[in-house]
């Protein structure tokens, strides 16, 4: 690109590719951080206004800070762009730009998990699946998607219990110290608290098994898959769309469409 800049003008033009080829990356670097942490921030304004917890935050905060924090220490490692060196250790290159996709990357996974949250927080599962269901989803499609959001805290809850029922029993769930009561290296304790859980994921496995069955028979004994002549299902309250519904869903699409073609003029 500046050669070809040279060609026409080997003076203030070569120049500018020059600025351009080392600032234009961390500039729209910045752009995008600035953008997503927008998002994060309106976010949480979102959560705040409709009276979320703030422990159910902390919560997600909790689940997403290991993905946040290795994303943001392994970015560097694998991508060694950058002209703005601020550390370098052998073939480690630490520079303004990689550090400014790191933090970008990072901010990524929050925008788009509290995105999702946003939904299981604010609004009742019930009237989500009910909502779908009334816009063409499948009532089986429906049914699977409300026992999920369902049983997902059900089996945490069993996990935990069944955890500290074997840490009860001796269980050694850190794996940080043999039998003989030595430090072990963090390959080897990762490779044994993996094979600590394993006892707790069989357990939690068989329980979920007999749950499912249970449901399943409870399902069927209600009539889920009974079907006399192609006769429709009913609902006590039928949901139709109005006008501030479709407003809203269009006001919806736009911004979504307008945050894509944004975040590909940025990039």
């Amino acid at each position: 690109m500046i050669r070809n800049i040279e060609k026409f003008d080997p003076g203030g033009s070569a120049a500018f590719g020059r600025w351009a080829e080392k600032n234009i990356h961390t500039r729209v670097g910045a752009q995008l951080a600035t953008f997503i942490l927008g998002i994060l921030i309106l976010e949480h304004v979102m959560l705040a206004t409709d009276r979320v917890p703030a422990e159910r935050i902390g919560w997600v905060w909790k689940i997403l800070a290991v993905l946040i924090v290795f994303i943001v220490v392994l970015w560097p490692v694998f991508d060694q762009s950058g002209t703005h060196v601020l550390w370098q250790w052998g073939w480690l290159r630490l520079t303004q730009e990689n550090l400014l996709m790191a933090a970008v990357m990072g901010l990524r996974i929050p925008a788009l998990g509290f995105a999702c949250f946003i939904t299981l927080f604010t609004t009742s599962q019930t009237k989500l699946v009910r909502g779908l269901t009334s816009l063409g989803m499948p009532y089986k499609a429906g049914l699977t998607l409300a026992t999920a959001l369902r049983y997902i805290p059900v089996f945490f809850s069993i996990f935990q219990s069944v955890s500290e029922a074997q840490r009860a029993r001796g269980l050694d769930l850190s794996g940080k110290v043999n039998a003989a009561g030595k430090k072990r290296n963090i390959f080897v304790r990762l490779v044994d608290r993996f094979k600590s859980y394993l006892p707790i994921i069989i357990a939690v496995l068989i329980r979920a098994y007999k749950m499912s069955q249970s449901v399943g028979w409870a399902m069927e004994s209600r009539g889920l898959n009974l079907n006399r002549n192609g006769v429709k299902r009913t609902y006590r309250v039928n949901l139709t769309m109005s006008i501030a519904d479709w407003i809203i869903l269009v006001i919806a699409i736009a911004a979504a469409a307008g945050s894509v073609w944004l975040m590909t003029w940025l990039s």
